[in-house]
């Protein structure tokens, strides 16, 4: 076994909640991996662990994350329903404080990151996930700073229901005496941001990762269940372009009825080459978007195939190999 060379942010007796099985603190009965395959929970934890805290899609497009969030800590929970957002309940580490209009997407604090036994059997052999755990702990002490955001907390299953305000105080008050929470040197990077807009982080996923398509397609996370939800929305917007193209050949058109513009070379140009652009560009959207649902067609199409021939490869292999093993 691996030497343990970190410690937990955390002492023993400043834990809030008192786990009834120190081997297995509430974890999951089983859990899907990164290929989406149920996995049964093992006695090795960590393989699950990593998974469940993995914010590496956030800390590839590190550099750019400015671009969808401050580099601050996150509101508290009062503060979240304040400004009407609902909380949506997520099991994924990289969606926790990721936000969309009135939506922010929670991931509930694991009892086992409140097990002081559970940190050293497990966390304290891995230094990525120490950073990992100790960023995601630290996020919470951004969302409950009172009374009402543990409320809040408990009410929505966030926070464990044997969790004390006075515990949580106390337990935040050591994690933040061990964790240097302003240099935010010993977390994941991740967590030197708070809140993350997922409008931006579609855009930036895609453009870093332009050559793979897969990524370039589905984005950070996709709101898309249908076509027509697809199109409805990326193509709203021509709509009101096509309002304002209306409103300019109307205009354009009184002001050629005018004796002032009626005889102006100039502005029958400008007439005349706006009139023009307005019959081709509804036609170049339209072909833009025959050929964006084609693409898209297409690449859903190759992709459940292969999907399923790869599936149909690995429970071939599996049967095979019982055979073989079989007397």
């Amino acid at each position: 076994m691996a030497r343990r060379t970190l410690s937990p942010p955390f002492s023993p007796t400043t834990s809030p909640v008192r786990t009834g099985n120190p081997t297995q603190p509430n974890l999951p009965a089983a859990y899907s991996d990164d290929q989406d395959k149920l996995v049964r929970l093992s006695n090795s934890h960590s393989a699950f662990v990593r998974l469940d805290l993995d914010v590496s899609r956030l800390n590839e497009v590190h550099q750019y994350l400015w671009l969808a969030g401050r580099s601050t800590c996150a509101r508290a929970l009062h503060r979240q329903k304040m400004i009407e957002r609902q909380i949506i309940i997520v099991e994924q580490a990289d969606l926790h404080l990721v936000w969309q209009e009135a939506r922010i997407f929670l991931k509930p604090l694991p009892d086992y990151l409140l097990d002081h036994q559970f940190w050293e059997d497990t966390i304290c052999y891995d230094a990525e996930l120490h950073a990992n755990a100790c960023g995601f702990l630290l996020s919470y002490v951004w969302l409950v700073r009172h009374p009402s955001d543990l409320r809040i907390a408990s009410e929505l299953g966030l926070l464990s229901s044997q969790m004390q305000w006075e515990d949580w105080v106390v337990f935040a008050d050591t994690l933040l005496t061990n964790i240097d929470h302003d240099a935010l040197d010993t977390i994941n990077k991740r967590y030197q941001y708070g809140e993350l807009r997922l409008s931006r982080l579609n855009l930036i996923r895609p453009l870093f990762h332009l050559y793979r398509s897969g990524k370039f397609v589905r984005g950070y996370m996709t709101n898309y269940n249908r076509y027509t939800v697809f199109f409805s929305r990326i193509f709203g917007w021509v709509l009101l372009v096509f309002i304002y193209m209306n409103i300019l050949l109307t205009a354009l058109q009184v002001g050629l009825g005018t004796d002032e513009l009626q005889h102006d070379k100039r502005f029958q140009r400008a007439a005349y080459g706006f009139a023009v652009f307005s019959l081709v560009s509804p036609v170049v959207i339209l072909g833009a978007a025959a050929l964006v649902f084609l693409y898209l067609f297409a690449f859903n199409l190759i992709t459940t195939r292969t999907f399923l021939n790869r599936t149909k490869r690995h429970r071939e292999e599996l049967v095979e190999s019982k055979a073989g093993a079989a007397p």
